[in-house]
């Protein structure tokens, strides 16, 4: 009796659909689980002229320090702390701990004013003539009940006013401004003109 499982051409047509089944849902999960991440970069990259990110740098002081993003826009240099937390913030700048309340879950986290301020010490040390913005930028839909301190933004709000048109070329940068971006990328030890390789850590 011939059973339709013994059929060679049953297992030849079936295997490989289920592997590129599989290979589907493996695309649809990464893809949905890295988005708010995509999108982020996607944004940064939209509003700089040059862009760094994941970068460890020297403190100035001996030892070395981790910056999330240095965004090179119109002769200023931002240097960010990323924040993916949602819902009601709770900070303020003498709070050793913030809180973000979401529907979901609650959490604490160290308050990063402090790192930021080391983080704009150390850039100044390496690029001193450079007008150094530092912002925390929460990427996710928060908002602050109790007010926010100065330097924290919605990635929203701080792009904003500096959105470009889509597909607009690299800006060119002057003379001077090349060679302050040239030492903070040998700085971080990333080869100019090879960004992008730090981009997706």
């Amino acid at each position: 009796m011939h059973r339709w499982f013994d059929d060679g051409w049953f297992w030849l047509l079936v295997v490989p659909a289920a592997f590129l089944m599989a290979g589907l849902m493996a695309l649809f999960i990464w893809l949905r689980l890295t988005a708010p991440r995509r999108r982020v970069l996607a944004t940064l990259r939209n509003i700089s002229d040059r862009l760094l990110r994941n970068v460890v740098l020297p403190d100035g002081i001996g030892g070395h320090i981790g910056i999330d993003a240095l965004l090179l826009r119109d002769g200023r240099l931002y240097v960010l702390i990323l924040r993916d937390a949602e819902g009601a913030i709770f900070g303020a700048e003498k709070m050793d701990q913030w809180t973000a309340i979401s529907r979901h879950r609650r959490f604490n986290f160290r308050n990063p004013l402090h790192l930021m301020q080391n983080q704009t010490l150390a850039i100044r040390t390496l690029v001193p003539g450079l007008t150094i913005e530092p912002r925390i930028i929460f990427t996710r839909h928060a908002h602050f009940p109790k007010g926010r301190p100065e330097g924290v933004e919605l990635l929203a709000e701080f792009a904003k006013p500096l959105r470009r048109p889509k597909k607009t070329p690299e800006p060119e940068l002057d003379v001077q401004l090349e060679i302050i971006w040239s030492h903070l990328c040998e700085a971080a030890g990333v080869p100019q003109g090879k960004e992008t390789l730090a981009l997706s850590s």
